[in-house]
């Protein structure tokens, strides 16, 4: 006698539990969206479980987003006038035509665009082109959906060592800081915005009633900045020397504000105009800061992350290795000093330094063929609050 057929119950019959518990084994942002999208309760649990942040992505001029450290590519829409410059929470952080900002949302494709005036330079530094600006924008709160109360802090920086931090509010309030300093990098840490130039870090505090103009209340001199020895003579490499200096950023890492200094040099014999589109990295130094100690010794030497992975760029943030799929103990990087040559070479001086041993080895081992076009700007890791 033939066995009744044997009923199979339908994908969306899976347990909840169950779902959470493979939802928690994905490490790859493309995997939680591929799973969410299968069917409606799918998507539903996969917005409703609570998920360790997945390995960000990084962002190519192609308009595509690249999976580390899988290797797999998956397009995206970027606005075609589009200059990519960073990015903050589930939002893109764009320079339009004639200069304007604005954020693109990645799951809605939503552009928000920010005060017409934000990121001004003086009219002296508007004579080098555009693309030898610098630009970064950090979020003033948690960045997971744009409000009327979302304060930004916008960096700009020229060749004429001069900088414009605008603090501003959606879509009209802005306060502009007119800096006399090159700065580095802005970072937003323990209730300030700040900001770290050759010899100086500065600590602003940014004061701002709902819907009003936003005001900086103070501004200090909390520290002196690592002493950098400006162009230096690296090392011999196969009986080759090279010219090197050091490229800063500022990051959060377990509570403390890390200053992280990057090694950077091309062969001497170059001419000066060809070595940033040459160059390379050789190390990285991690500093902390300690407010607790006299105004010379405020910054200590880290040796390691340990169970963190750091991830520097135009948005340097630091995960938990194991909870992302990441490497523990390494700096991850991206070649976001040199905008103008990184179409050439996406995968260029890109890589992962070993605090523990001081060796870097490949951001992929499997390089995938990109080639750069509509969108311009810097690579730039993408860290979502939620999955796509």
């Amino acid at each position: 006698m033939a066995s009744a057929p044997r009923h199979c119950p339908p994908w969306a019959d899976l347990m909840p539990e169950l779902l959470g518990l493979v939802l928690r084994r994905l490490p790859s942002l493309a995997d939680r969206h591929r799973l969410a999208a299968v069917c409606r309760p799918w998507r539903l649990i996969a917005q409703q479980e609570p998920l360790p942040p997945p390995l960000p992505w990084l962002t190519l001029l192609d308009g595509t987003f690249l999976s580390i450290p899988g290797g797999e590519i998956h397009r995206m829409h970027v606005p075609e006038d589009a200059s990519l410059h960073g990015s903050a929470g589930n939002f893109l952080f764009l320079e339009r035509r004639h200069g304007d900002l604005a954020l693109m949302d990645l799951f809605s494709k939503q552009v928000e665009r920010l005060p017409s005036h934000v990121g001004r330079l003086p009219m002296q530094a508007c004579v080098f082109p555009r693309d030898s600006m610098f630009l970064k924008l950090v979020p003033l709160s948690t960045l997971d959906h744009l409000s009327p109360d979302s304060l930004f802090a916008v960096l700009m920086t020229a060749n004429t060592f001069e900088s414009v931090i605008s603090v501003c509010r959606r879509p009209s309030a802005v306060t502009a800081l007119r800096m006399p300093n090159y700065i580095f990098d802005i970072a937003f840490f323990d209730g300030k915005l700040y900001a770290l130039s050759l010899k100086t870090l500065f600590a602003f505090e940014i004061v701002s009633s709902y819907e009003g103009k936003p005001r900086v209340s103070s501004r200090k001199q909390v520290a002196k900045a690592v002493k950098d020895p400006g162009i230096i003579i690296y090392r011999s490499i196969a009986d080759k020397t090279y010219t090197a200096a050091y490229w800063s950023y500022l990051a959060e890492f377990n509570g403390k504000l890390l200053h992280v200094r990057r090694l950077i040099g091309a062969l001497s014999t170059l001419r000066k105009e060809d070595r940033i589109e040459n160059g390379r990295t050789f190390s990285f130094q991690v500093f902390e800061l300690d407010l607790t100690t006299n105004p010379r010794r405020k910054w200590r030497r880290l040796n390691t992350l340990g169970d963190q992975a750091l991830f520097v760029g135009t948005h340097s943030k630091s995960l938990t290795a194991s909870e992302c799929g990441a490497q523990e103990d390494c700096i991850y990087f991206v070649r976001d000093y040199d905008q103008e040559h990184w179409t050439i070479d996406p995968f260029r001086d890109c890589g992962v330094f070993n605090m523990r041993n001081g060796t870097i080895t490949p951001l992929l081992l499997d390089i995938v063929g990109v080639r750069p076009q509509g969108c311009k700007g810097r690579p730039t890791w993408v860290f979502p609050t939620k999955a796509m």
